[in-house]
């Protein structure tokens, strides 16, 4: 898993750069709302994941908080666990 952070950082961005390439995807965002994502302190909506992965040229699936990956392993093994339990 590659944190908002180190992707941010990889493309040799700070926060303010970063929401200056969000608006130009067409999402108002300030920098300490960028950290604060990138921290976990608030959550992402589509219309700023979609942009933010438009401003990275990434797609907006790579576009994760740590919830989101949790919340997708825990799903993966519950279904795992799902299908042990069939066969």
């Amino acid at each position: 898993m590659v944190s908002l952070r180190s992707l941010r950082e990889a493309h040799g961005l700070d926060s303010r750069q970063l929401a200056e390439r969000i608006a130009e995807q067409g999402a108002e965002v300030h920098p300490d709302h960028i950290l604060n994502v990138e921290l976990g302190h608030k959550t992402l909506s589509n219309k700023l994941r979609n942009a933010w992965a438009r401003a990275l040229s990434v797609h907006p699936l790579d576009i994760r908080q740590a919830d989101d990956l949790i919340a997708l392993v825990t799903k993966a093994d519950e279904d795992e666990d799902a299908e042990a339990g069939a066969a």
